[in-house]
């Protein structure tokens, strides 16, 4: 609920109010002095920049860059906005070591197909056959089973 300024045109007493916008727009108040109906007065609103941003930097130079956006922004504030309808997620979410986590998840499942390769070639080089070395490097139990779908289901790139 937002403060109001009474003054009485009486005798000059000044008060403050807490009321809501609708009360204050019919509310008759008396100065405890002389019981005259006090006026209400026109006072500044308290508004933040930041905090209520209705476009009053629309027109204004946008001097801030914004690495992730690769375009000018007017503060973090609009970064974070932008960021956040595009679906990001700030790395302080993420969590503890959830890079390193991630990288040793993509170096295991990189050396496990890096082991069906191997297995592939061997083959392929022993037999000369191309059916029994994908046989022997990608067993239907193994296709079935979704083992191999898990291992190859996303592309790790360097």
């Amino acid at each position: 609920m937002p403060l109001y300024d009474w003054r009485c045109p009486t005798d000059g007493h000044k008060k403050e109010l807490l009321m809501s916008y609708d009360r204050a727009k019919c509310a008759e108040v008396l100065c405890p002095l002389c019981q005259n109906a006090m006026v209400r007065l026109v006072s500044m609103p308290a508004k933040t920049a930041t905090g209520w941003n209705g476009g009053w930097t629309d027109g204004m130079d946008h001097n801030q860059w914004s690495i992730a956006l690769g375009r000018r922004v007017a503060n973090k504030r609009e970064e974070e906005k932008i960021l956040n309808s595009r679906g990001f997620v700030s790395e302080s979410d993420l969590g503890k070591d959830w890079f390193e986590t991630k990288q040793a998840q993509r170096l295991e499942k990189r050396n496990a197909q890096d082991q069906k390769s191997e297995i592939y070639n061997r083959t392929l080089k022993e037999t000369g056959d191309a059916a029994k070395a994908v046989e022997a490097a990608f067993p239907a139990h193994e296709c079935l089973d979704g083992t191999l779908d898990k291992l190859y289901d996303e592309k790790i790139t360097i």
